[in-house]
């Protein structure tokens, strides 16, 4: 079995699920036995740069030698304006690089990793040279994308040596570099048109389809037509260009073919063979009406055009489970109860599994509220105090268990072959929190969701923790007037406030609890011989040796002046004489660390509960108090 890790920063586009899906489809046809494991971020340069930091940070999740082999997928990241993000990428090439096992990286060339990808020098001289040698156009503009990243780079140099070559005017003032998003287009069609005087070009080349829609809305506000007054190309051939009016010419990256170059390449590498350090796919030039070209892919259209409705209503039920989602959400009382919800939303999409990990510490809110989330959650890698609180897969019952895991899940454990793992990263900004982990995620790929899910997983969790440490907050004030001073036990508000609670839930539950009254023997013997100050030593160290002793989610109550009352949820009467023994053994322990001179010794009596019975708290708490008045007067019997 091979472990194939696939790193991959999103960023919505539509590459994101044709390449994986490539991947994927080469993977059931490979000889090898090969599981692919996704680490997945959405880091864009329009985001908070402690969002994309948040989200590169998944790039230190895995143990990269871990894997027989690596594909980086992360050229959209490699961009100046994305550099807060960047340190998270440079550990996943220095990572990989380290690790010892081949690695590819897709569409973006790193010194010492082999490439596969298209040519975007040719492809981008294909789509010049048309305009120049077949329609004879001469004057351009260039609206490129952003400078730091490796395909707009060699674009941008293909256009520059055609120009320079076929002696073509190609002076900066027509080149405009920003971003891959329509924006961009906006932004480059107003600065060319101050540039130039208002004087349009014949064409206008772009490094991708977004900028070129971007540019067509910009000329038509501006009260242009495309393509009578100029024309304009894209390239990428995303979704709409296919149908947009006018269609809009572009260069098809033929995008399924790369999953099979990298999967052979990868297979071939792992069977010895000699293999080329760069592995070109193939690509295609779209003449359509921005150059006014007739359609000659009409054929190619109608699919694009069927696939896109087929899509569009995958993401119309999607949209409504979602919104179904987000308004459970803010009820949601339990990491359980969103995870639920989670399922109903997800289980429909083809998904196998799902599996929710997150920090210790988030569950820590009282800690959180001392110390700030900033102190106790990383900003880079992820700590070792992670705990998978939910998993569910399909034919199974959901499992809620907290339990300690390894920091990334060892999803192939029970044998799986041929699967395919995501993990998206959960965060507050740039404070890793933890990470979603779906098994079987291409449909959801398909239809650009998850993006969606991890967003809204994230603001219930954000949501969530809040009304925790803001509970913890009342939980304190209120602590303030139901504790005892002396002890820091509760006081009796606390125990008709907490004790009964407790003694509701117990019983709702169909548990037992144990209800154990303590009074000290010798206080007033301490009092009269050593002074109350001495007296007040002797009833901490009982309160200490009640809370050194009882177990979590118990009550321990200082009732009056020497009596003490606890309420400690057990399964049976062995189970509380353990509690009992513990409470005795641990006062001289606490005597000596308060320098108690006489050990104070304690009378007690207990009753445990029974499921449904019809008594009160109350009753119960005066049957412990009556055996422990007769303990009492069996030992005075004996003294």
């Amino acid at each position: 079995m091979k472990k194939l890790l696939y790193v991959l920063d999103d960023g919505m586009r539509k590459f994101t699920y044709e390449w994986t899906a490539g991947l994927c489809n080469a993977i059931q046809r490979a000889e090898e036995d090969i599981n692919l494991f996704i680490v997945r971020s959405n880091s864009y340069a329009g985001f908070a740069p402690t969002h994309n930091r948040g989200e590169c940070n998944i790039y230190r999740l895995p143990d990269y030698s871990d894997y027989d082999g690596i594909l980086l997928d992360i050229s959209n990241a490699f961009t100046d304006v994305n550099a807060d993000a960047i340190r998270g990428v440079r550990h996943a090439v220095e990572a990989a690089a380290a690790s010892g096992k081949p690695v590819i990286s897709m569409a973006n060339y790193i010194e010492g990793f082999h490439y596969v990808g298209i040519d975007n020098y040719g492809a981008m001289a294909s789509v010049i040279s048309h305009l120049h040698e077949i329609m004879g156009l001469t004057d351009f503009w260039f609206a490129m994308g952003p400078k730091g990243n490796y395909e707009n780079n060699i674009r941008t140099k293909a256009l520059r040596d055609y120009c320079r070559a076929h002696s073509l005017p190609c002076e900066p003032e027509r080149f405009y570099a920003e971003s891959f998003v329509v924006e961009c287009g906006h932004h480059a069609f107003d600065a060319f048109m101050a540039r130039h005087g208002g004087k349009l070009p014949q064409a206008v080349i772009c490094a991708n389809d977004q900028i070129a829609l971007g540019i067509c809305q910009a000329a038509r506000a501006a009260g242009y037509a495309v393509p009578r007054d100029l024309m304009v190309t894209g390239f990428d051939n995303l979704d709409m260009t296919a149908y947009l009016s006018p269609a809009i010419t572009t260069v098809d990256q033929l995008c399924w073919t790369m999953g099979e170059a990298c999967i052979n390449a990868m297979c071939r590498i792992w069977r010895g063979e000699d293999v080329s350090q760069v592995i070109y796919t193939p690509t295609e030039l779209m003449l359509r009406e921005t150059t006014g070209h007739e359609d000659a892919h009409r054929r190619e259209n109608k699919r694009r055009v069927t696939d896109f409705i087929s899509r569009d209503a995958s993401i119309t039920e999607f949209q409504y489970k979602l919104s179904a989602l987000q308004y459970q959400l803010p009820g949601c009382n339990s990491i359980r109860e969103i995870c639920q919800a989670l399922t109903q939303c997800l289980e429909s999409m083809n998904c196998k599994g799902i599996y929710l990990v997150l920090d210790r510490e988030l569950f820590e809110a009282g800690k959180m509220m001392e110390s700030g989330a900033s102190d106790r959650l990383p900003v880079e890698g992820y700590s070792d105090t992670m705990e998978l609180v939910y998993a569910w897969e399909a034919g199974s019952k959901p499992r809620y268990d907290r339990r300690r895991i390894r920091r990334t899940l060892n999803a192939d454990a029970r044998g799986y072959a041929r699967q395919n793992f995501l993990f998206a990263p959960l965060h507050f900004m740039e404070h890793t929190v933890g990470y979603l982990g779906i098994w079987n995620c291409v449909d959801l790929m398909r239809i650009k969701c998850v993006s969606a899910i991890v967003n809204t997983l994230t603001m219930a969790l954000r949501s969530y923790f809040a009304r925790r440490d803001l509970s913890y907050v009342n939980h304190m004030l209120s602590g303030i007037s139901m504790k005892d001073e002396m002890t820091g036990l509760y006081n009796r508000l606390g125990y008709h406030n907490l004790g009964h609670k407790l003694f509701r839930e117990v019983s709702a539950e169909g548990g037992r609890l144990g209800i154990l009254f303590i009074d000290m023997d010798k206080l007033k013997t301490i009092n009269d011989t050593q002074g109350h100050a001495r007296g007040d030593q002797a009833i901490r160290t009982v309160a200490n040796a009640i809370l050194r002793a009882i177990p979590r989610h118990s009550v321990a109550v200082r009732y009056g002046g020497d009596e003490f009352l606890a309420l400690v949820p057990v399964r049976d009467e062995p189970d509380m004489a353990r509690v009992v023994q513990a409470i005795r053994d641990a006062i001289p322990v606490e005597a000596q660390l308060l320098n108690v001179v006489n050990d104070p010794g304690i009378s007690t009596g207990y009753v445990i509960s029974e499921p449904h019975a019809n008594q009160t708290l109350d009753e119960y708490v005066e049957a412990a108090d009556a055996l422990m008045y007769q303990q009492k007067r069996e030992k005075q019997g004996e003294a």
